[in-house]
C-alpha cells in the first residue's frame, strides 16, 4: 500500500503543489515553519479521515481562501485508487473514485496510516481521555461499526445526565437509558479488551526492538468492571452495567453525572509496576509510545492486508541518534512507504535503500534532484 501522487490546493501554506513519492523512504527536509508537517497531516488526512492537530477544516485551508483540496493517487491490494479531499469552512467531503464517501471509510481501501508526531508522547504525560480516545482510534481501525457505537453510547449518556441535570426522579425513565448505556457500553468494553489483548500479545518484540525491556514495561485496561474480568459475554457484561448504574443512581442524582461506564476507563502504561509517566525517564516514555505505534501498525497491517504508510513528523525531537538508527531500520526491513521530516537531512542516518528527498521552503516542494539542476 502506497501513495504514488499528491496534488495539494490551498491547504495550509501550500497554495498549490503536485508530488510523486517512492514506495519506500520518502524524505521531507526543511526549516520549522515551512510547510513539512502540513505534509504529513494532508497525507494522513486522506488516510484517516481526520487531521492529527485535530484541525477543523476552516483551519486546514489557506487564510484568505474558500477551502482546500486534496487529490491523490494510491496503490491497494494491486489496485490503484483515486482519493480526493474538499475542505470548506465547517464541512469536508470526500470522494473514492469518483464516489461519496463518509471521511475515514477509505481506510483499508485506498489508504491507511499511523502517524507519529512530537506529541505522541503526551500519551503517557496526558489525561485517561487522551488514551481512551487513542484505544478507540486502533478499536475503529480493525472495526468500522466501533465509531457509531461510540457515538450512540455517548448519545445515551447525555440522556441520562440531562435527566440527572433536570433533578428527574422517574426510575422508568433512568432505567430505560440505563438499559441502553448497559448494551453499548458492553459492546465497547469487549472490543476494547480483545484490542488491548492483541497490543499486549504483539508489544513486547516493539519494546525490545527500541532497546527497552519488554519485562518491564506494561499497559492494561483499567476498567469498572475489572472484577468482571472473566466475563467474556457481552449479554453478561451488559447486566453487570445495568446493575451497576441502577446502584450508583441515586449518588449520580446527587451528582448529577453518570459515575459508571466505559467513559471513565484507563488505559495506563507501567514502568515495573509503577506509572511510567511519574517514573520514567523521558527517554523511555518516547520509546515505549514508539513501540506502541509500531505495534498499532502491525494490527492495522493485519486488518487492512498490506503494511499501512508510517508518518514521522520530526523524530529527532523524540529521540536520541541510537534510538532514530533503530526505528528507521526497523522500518526499513517491512516493504512500508515512509514519510519522514527532518530540519537537515544530517540528522537522519544513511537509508539502506533508495528513497525521495524533498526539500520545503515557504510551502514550495523541491525533489533533491530539481534542487541540484538549478
Amino acid at each position: 500500500m502506497f501513495l504514488e501522487k499528491l496534488r495539494l490546493h490551498n491547504f495550509r501554506n501550500i497554495t498549490d503543489t503536485s508530488l510523486e513519492f517512492s514506495p519506500g523512504f520518502n524524505l521531507i527536509i526543511g526549516e520549522n515553519g515551512q510547510g513539512k508537517s502540513n505534509l504529513l497531516e494532508a497525507i494522513a488526512l486522506l488516510a484517516t479521515g481526520r487531521s492529527f492537530r485535530k484541525a477543523s477544516p476552516e483551519a486546514m485551508g489557506c487564510h484568505g481562501k474558500p477551502g482546500y483540496r486534496l487529490s491523490g493517487t494510491t496503490q491497494a491490494l494491486d489496485l490503484q485508487h483515486k482519493l480526493d479531499f474538499t475542505g470548506e469552512k465547517k464541512r469536508q467531503t470526500a470522494r473514492l473514485n469518483g464516489k461519496a464517501m463518509a471521511l475515514a471509510s477509505a481506510m483499508g481501501q485506498a489508504l491507511a496510516a499511523v502517524v507519529s508526531t512530537p506529541d505522541s508522547p503526551g500519551l503517557v504525560q496526558g489525561g485517561p481521555g487522551e488514551r481512551r480516545d487513542y484505544l478507540d482510534w486502533v478499536v475503529f481501525s480493525s472495526n468500522r461499526q466501533h465509531a457509531a457505537t461510540a457515538r450512540d453510547y455517548h448519545g445515551a449518556l447525555k440522556a441520562r445526565n440531562r435527566l440527572l441535570k433536570t433533578g428527574c426522579t422517574d426510575n422508568n425513565q433512568l432505567a430505560a437509558w440505563e438499559d441502553r448505556l448497559g448494551v453499548l457500553g458492553a459492546i465497547i468494553t469487549w472490543r476494547r479488551r480483545r484490542i488491548v489483548k492483541k497490543i499486549e500479545e504483539l508489544l513486547p518484540d516493539y519494546l525490545e526492538a527500541m532497546a527497552l525491556d519488554p519485562n518491564r514495561f506494561s499497559l492494561r485496561l483499567s476498567c469498572q468492571l475489572d472484577r468482571h474480568k472473566g466475563v467474556v459475554e457481552q449479554q453478561e457484561l451488559a447486566e453487570h452495567y445495568r446493575q451497576m448504574l441502577k446502584n450508583s443512581r441515586k449518588s449520580d442524582q446527587r451528582t448529577m453525572a453518570t459515575s459508571i461506564g466505559p467513559h471513565r476507563d484507563d488505559l495506563p502504561f507501567s514502568i515495573d509496576g509503577r506509572l511510567l509517566s511519574r517514573f520514567g525517564s523521558r527517554g523511555q516514555r518516547k520509546r515505549f509510545i514508539l513501540a506502541l505505534k509500531l505495534t498499532e501498525a502491525k494490527l492495522l497491517q493485519e486488518t487492512v492486508g498490506e503494511a499501512p504508510l508510517f508518518l514521522l513528523d520530526d523524530p529527532v525531537a523524540e529521540l536520541d541518534r541510537e534510538g532514530v538508527e533503530r526505528l528507521v531500520n526497523l522500518l526499513t526491513q517491512h516493504e512500508q512507504q515512509i514519510f519522514l521530516t527532518a530540519c537537515n537531512s544530517g540528522e537522519i542516518p544513511k537509508l539502506k535503500e533508495p528513497s525521495s528527498t524533498f526539500l520545503v521552503a515557504d510551502g514550495v516542494f523541491q525533489t533533491l534532484t530539481e534542487q541540484m539542476n538549478r
